[in-house]
């Protein structure tokens, strides 16, 4: 699967997350409870409908013995990808 957008991107993600935890044959409260994360967060994540931080993604991977590489094996469209709407905003960090 090729992505072209953000949301396209977090789908894919949390989508591969979800496949992998099930191969695994872990729950999501399992998952959650491996990494630290409440269980509604990693929901979330699965759907798409959040933007994981990377040490998340790493903690994620690492719970589901895979390296990094392995979890965010999507191909980006990179021709079109920064056209698409942006759906992440950053923080503002403080000073």
């Amino acid at each position: 699967m090729v992505v072209s957008s953000d949301n396209a991107f977090l789908q894919a993600l949390g989508n591969r997350i979800r496949d992998y935890r099930k191969k695994m044959g872990f729950s999501q409260q399992e998952l959650a409870y491996r990494i630290g994360m409440e269980k509604s967060n990693l929901s979330v994540i699965e759907t798409g409908k959040s933007n994981p931080q990377i040490l998340t993604i790493i903690k994620i991977a690492c719970a589901l013995n895979l390296q990094p590489y392995e979890l965010l094996g999507i191909e980006i469209d990179t021709n079109t990808f920064m056209e698409a709407p942006l759906v992440y905003t950053p923080r503002k960090h403080k000073k």
